[in-house]
């Protein structure tokens, strides 16, 4: 019985450090950074449609602030100090398209689900990021990595071939991520 005992606890104690080192590796990703999550009005058509014009715009401004920037504090900060500019190029994208509504933006950390690129995955985890919420903020949303920039044009590739054949996934940091998501809301 204690050689069983003694087994489990080793298991045990081998998994929880396991779990221990994706999640550092994560949180390690993580930190080096920073998303851009716009989210749609609505699932409606027109609003899609908006959704893609703003999320175009704002990559227009914010790919040359953070083209040069040497950590995620230094776009973190760039950002906030251009915040305003943002919104208003953003907001102005809502008016030209008719939109019976206005957005707001905030950097903020916030939870993220796997995500699957055509070139590259990143894990479930909490990220800092550039977030848009357009009118209610209802619909389906689009994401990316701002920084290091991996996000383009919707007229280029759909990702940096910087990332090409790069997998920032494991199966276990999403697990870890869906449970600190959920024990600190």
């Amino acid at each position: 019985m204690r050689r069983i005992e003694l087994t489990l606890c080793g298991m045990l104690a081998i998994l929880f450090g396991y779990a221990a080192w994706v999640a550092t590796e994560q949180q390690s990703l993580a930190d080096g950074l920073l998303r851009l999550h716009v989210i749609a009005n609505s699932d409606s058509v027109a609003d899609q449609t908006l959704k893609i014009k703003v999320r175009d715009e704002i990559l227009e401004i914010v790919q040359p602030l953070v083209q040069d920037a040497q950590g995620q504090e230094e776009v973190r900060d760039r950002l906030h100090d251009h915040l305003q500019e943002i919104t208003d190029h953003a907001n102005a994208v809502l008016v030209e398209g008719h939109a019976p509504y206005s957005l707001s933006a905030q950097i903020a950390e916030e939870y993220y689900p796997t995500r699957n690129y055509e070139t590259f995955s990143l894990p479930a985890g909490r990220y800092v990021g550039l977030k848009l919420r357009l009118g209610q903020a209802s619909g389906r949303n689009w994401w990316c990595v701002v920084f290091p920039p991996l996000c383009t044009s919707a007229a280029q590739a759909p990702q940096d071939a910087l990332c090409h054949g790069t997998s920032f996934r494991f199966k276990t940091a999403e697990v870890i991520g869906h449970i600190r998501d959920f024990i600190m809301r």
